[in-house]
């Protein structure tokens, strides 16, 4: 056998490989928890620690700090979505209002139905205080968020599906009602319940009728 050959793997190793990633997925899991309970700022490993069922030395091992835990945290819950919506964006199909319909549904159905939302609240709740974080954030998810968005909304025009728009901050404004969304399912729900479905086709309806050619 070649020295460059890889050894395959033994099934103890293999198990111990998934228990390791299964206990990381639950300290990621109890993280979001608990930041989104107490806050960045307040929150504590051993507090990480407890909500997992496991010792702080446990979640050290794992993650060297909290700045550390928060950002795997981000990409543990964001990235692969955005993967996924990537992917599916680079198949050419559809029209370019029907992939932007997709695209903002995809929004509404991951990010803003779920739990994931949290990470947008602590994001703009404590990114002043915690820079590094609200950039790592930008970096990493809003960024590319916007480079979808803006791919889409180039496509339509070059179709001339959509109006030649001019200026900055296209694509931020057309994910601000969702973003608007987020807000009041996480502040204001239990004073007035926000119909996430209904919500979804007024925004969408109004992007797309400021978007279209004439």
């Amino acid at each position: 056998m070649s020295a460059t050959m890889s050894t395959p793997k033994s099934s103890a190793e293999t198990r111990r490989a998934e228990r390791k990633e299964k206990r990381r997925e639950e300290l990621v899991d109890a993280a979001l928890r608990v930041f989104s309970r107490v806050g960045f700022a307040t929150a504590k490993m051993e507090d990480v620690a407890v909500e997992a069922g496991t010792s702080k030395g446990t979640v050290y091992l794992y993650f060297d700090s909290k700045e550390h835990l928060f950002e795997e945290m981000v990409k543990a819950k964001m990235l692969p979505l955005f993967v996924e919506a990537e992917a599916e964006l680079a198949v050419d199909v559809g029209s370019a209002e029907e992939r932007l319909k997709a695209h903002v549904k995809f929004f509404y159905k991951k990010i803003l139905n779920s739990d994931r939302r949290q990470i947008m609240r602590l994001i703009m709740a404590e990114g002043p205080n915690f820079p590094h974080l609200a950039e790592f954030y930008h970096a990493n998810i809003l960024s590319r968020g916007q480079a979808m968005m803006t791919a889409i909304i180039e496509e339509g025009v070059e179709k001339g599906e959509f109006r030649a728009l001019s200026g900055h901050g296209l694509a931020q404004n057309v994910f601000a009602g969702a973003l608007l969304a987020a807000m009041w399912k996480l502040i204001f729900d239990p004073y007035q319940p926000l119909d996430l479905d209904a919500y979804y086709e007024t925004h969408v309806d109004l992007v797309l009728n400021g978007l279209k050619a004439t």
